[in-house]
């Protein structure tokens, strides 16, 4: 019998970046392959300018068929096939519905993904990928839609992502991972100790909404060697995993020594997760 997809969400505010992250995470469990695609942008009722006519931003509940989501992650997590509607960013315009098999995992990405109870019970990962950006790309003071709706998802995350200013490369800012009691444990301590000084990449207790966490923080100025070192014992432990995962030594590809480190961080939770 076919075991139920494991589905991985990230929300947040930063379009592109939350879109790097689920494309490289999916590169990584296998492509299409073995990764059916969602996004929550693909669920809203109207358009872009037809929602701003109505005060109704991508960012409001109001505006997007989140029943509809929690619908087709249900059935992908049955085993059976979805239309998935389609919404073309760039265009401002619904296009085409598309056909979705259930594969082995399930990624969806979007501002809403935590949003209803309904939806997040069929997660098995939440990522949240946090930002400090204003957004401003809504008149009206619309964009307090992003902090009333999206920020407030943060809470529901098992990991969240986000940028700070790095400590000790003078510039830049670092990538922080902030990794929840729900995780499954990575024995992080010991393979930071083993890389040596300096290595661009520590493991501290935080606070977080107020409870005791974990950081990994990933300085802004960490070397090629140093990433390339970490990058090479997270495969080795995701293949493990996987048991096989063609050229995933360099899905990584096209994108920031930090960005591609928290990739396959992820990809190796969300296969632990997997494993029981």
């Amino acid at each position: 019998m076919r075991h139920p997809p494991v589905v991985l969400g990230i929300v947040g505010k930063p379009v592109a970046e939350r879109r790097a992250l689920a494309a490289g995470i999916s590169r990584l469990l296998g492509g299409a392959q073995r990764v059916s695609r969602l996004s929550v942008d693909d669920y809203r009722k109207q358009s872009r300018e037809d929602g701003l006519k109505q005060d109704v931003t991508a960012a409001h509940p109001v505006g997007v068929r989140l029943d509809m989501v929690e619908q087709h992650l249900s059935l992908l997590k049955r085993g059976d096939a979805i239309l998935r509607p389609t919404y073309n960013r760039q265009k401002d315009a619904f296009e085409p519905a598309v056909y979705i098999e259930p594969q082995s995992f399930v990624v969806i990405d979007g501002e809403l993904g935590f949003f209803t109870q309904g939806v997040r019970n069929n997660l098995d990962l939440r990522v949240f990928y946090g930002s400090d950006d204003v957004v401003d790309e809504w008149p009206g003071g619309l964009a307090d839609d992003a902090t009333a709706y999206v920020e407030s998802q943060r809470k529901w995350a098992d990991l969240v992502v986000e940028h700070l200013p790095s400590e000790g490369a003078g510039k830049g800012r670092a990538l922080v991972l902030t990794l929840r009691p729900t995780l499954p444990h990575l024995a992080w301590q010991e393979m930071i100790q083993a890389a040596g000084e300096p290595h661009g990449m520590r493991l501290e207790l935080a606070r977080d909404m107020g409870l005791p966490v974990d950081r990994v923080v990933i300085d802004s100025a960490i070397s090629s060697e140093a990433a390339g070192y970490f990058k090479k014992r997270l495969l080795a432990e995701m293949q493990g995993e996987l048991r096989s995962v063609p050229g995933a030594e360099s899905e990584t590809q096209d994108c920031t020594e930090s960005l591609a480190l928290a990739q396959v961080l992820i990809t190796l939770y969300l296969l632990k997760v997997a494993s029981g």
